[in-house]
């Protein structure tokens, strides 16, 4: 009897590149000319999954988050992975924009993937396990298959692809 091989579907951005791109928008912050005189943050809180943003509302937060998003494209961390959350106003014009980093696949999203795989005319059986899917087969060419298929398909989440055996 064949060995079955495996592989799963995440959904997670590189932390560590993604800590590279917060070290280099604060970096680039520090030396701009259009930041210069504006007290302007860039925290990440790793337990919440959160990057918070803090600076004058208007054109200096439109350029922090334009940086973010440059530094974090570059650095090869996706974008879906960063959701931007609206502006919170505090006192003189300051705003504090927490951007939510999306990790893990949400189980509604987890059973339309699930759903999607089990319609392609392939031989696997996919699991959820947790915040992610497994999935089986006793052929890797219908594992190749399913992969090149996910890659085509637009979920509206990064997907990733890991311990392939």
């Amino acid at each position: 009897m064949p060995k079955e091989s495996s592989f799963d579907i995440v959904s997670s951005p590189d932390v560590s590149e993604l800590q590279n791109a917060l070290d280099q928008t604060r970096r680039e912050v520090a030396t701009r000319y259009d930041f210069r005189g504006h007290d302007v943050s860039v925290t990440w809180d790793a337990a919440r999954w959160l990057i918070t943003l803090d600076a004058p509302s208007g054109m200096v937060m439109d350029a922090l988050q334009s940086v973010l998003t440059d530094k974090a494209a570059k650095r090869g961390v996706a974008l879906r992975f960063l959701e931007f959350g609206k502006p919170e106003l505090h006192g003189m014009e300051r705003a504090t924009v927490p951007v939510t980093v999306k990790n893990g696949i949400e189980t509604p999203k987890a059973k339309e993937i699930q759903k999607a795989i089990r319609a392609l005319d392939a031989k696997v059986d996919v699991q959820i396990q947790g915040d992610a899917l497994r999935v089986t087969s006793k052929n890797k060419d219908d594992l190749q298959k399913v992969i090149q298929w996910l890659k085509s398909q637009d979920f509206e989440i990064e997907l990733t692809f890991t311990n392939y055996r």
